[in-house]
């Protein structure tokens, strides 16, 4: 399950042990902690469904200071482009290729914290 590896791999990341939450955050987590969003899909050939997938990806790095959010940014953009050609997780992910979009940040007013946006495309086979 690719949402698990990543998990594991972004929990490397020390300010974000155990705070790395799908969908939305709990009410009332403190800052640090990263929320993610993730549509999967499986690849197609000629031939069909193919064992391959893709997953898009948005990971949002909540933070109460800016400099502290592009410290963590820049920490899971260096685990995240080291990740294509191995297997992740405890092993039973295999990353083909990473595509990462544009990384992107702003304020959020009303929790009053800096957001930190991180998007990619990740392509792997389930081993």
């Amino acid at each position: 399950m690719i949402e698990k590896a990543l998990r594991y791999e972004l929990n490397k990341v020390s300010e974000l042990e155990n705070k790395i939450f799908p969908m939305n955050a709990p009410e009332g987590q403190k800052p640090p902690y990263l929320v993610y969003i993730t549509k999967k899909k499986p690849l197609k050939d000629l031939d069909g469904v193919t064992e391959d997938k893709e997953c898009y990806v948005i990971l949002n790095i909540l933070c109460s200071s800016y400099s502290q959010m592009k410290d963590i940014a820049k920490k899971i953009e260096n685990i995240i482009i080291k990740l294509p050609l191995k297997s992740i997780g405890e092993g039973s992910l295999y990353i083909q290729d990473i595509d990462l979009s544009d990384i992107t940040e702003n304020y959020e007013e009303q929790l009053k914290l800096h957001r930190g946006i991180i998007p990619f495309t990740v392509y792997y086979k389930e081993e």
